[in-house]
């Protein structure tokens, strides 16, 4: 399990041996069962936590019904990072949609780490920033990219996504009714067909 974390850590900095000892002694490794709230909507996010195995969603509603903000899968960082770097109350709640394990840090503990050695500010203003632009790429894409851009976008970053999670998630993330999904999946299944017949 810790190699899976520290594979998803040297991504953004190289850590040595004294720097994941130190970080291996505040995290907690966390297993979750399938459909368990990990975050309440309204609720503080106390910790940080990196997904090692399994896949969440993070939700919210409007005029009634839920919406997808995010999925998490293996790798990714997870929590409502509005609410853990503010300390002010989540505007999402965060379930898991398969058994998951996670290695997490309390926000105590990260603070912690930031004071004692700078290579943890590194690394927290780099996921911040990969955050940030994660976000401005999604907001772009609900607002400029038609419906099968933002889907053909998506396939091209999660090409597994559509074993992972359901339909109406999905067509809630995108920003679409699950019709326009099924639409969308048959026309580039359609041309996926075509252009191997043509090899």
């Amino acid at each position: 399990m810790y190699s899976e974390l520290f594979n998803t850590l040297d991504k953004f900095v190289l850590l040595n041996s004294k720097h994941k000892e130190e970080l291996s002694n505040l995290l907690q490794l966390q297993e979750f069962s399938k459909d368990t709230v990990l975050l309440e909507l309204g609720e503080v996010a106390n910790c940080l936590s990196v997904l090692v195995e399994g896949s969440v969603r993070a939700i919210y509603h409007k005029d009634g019904k839920e919406i997808t903000s995010w999925f998490g899968f293996d790798g990714d960082f997870i929590s409502s990072f509005y609410s853990f770097v503010s300390r002010k109350a989540s505007p999402e709640s965060i379930i898991t949609t398969s058994d998951c394990k996670m290695f997490s840090i309390s926000y105590e503990d990260l603070q912690f780490l930031y004071e004692k050695d700078s290579i943890w500010n590194k690394l927290g203003r780099i996921v911040t920033e990969q955050y940030y632009i994660e976000y401005r790429e999604r907001i772009l894409s609900l607002q400029s990219m038609p419906a099968a851009e933002r889907y053909d976008d998506l396939l091209s970053k999660h090409p597994d996504i559509l074993d992972k999670v359901k339909l109406g998630h999905l067509s809630s993330y995108l920003g679409i009714t699950q019709e326009t999904l099924s639409r969308l999946r048959a026309s580039r299944e359609n041309r996926q067909r075509i252009y191997n017949k043509m090899l």
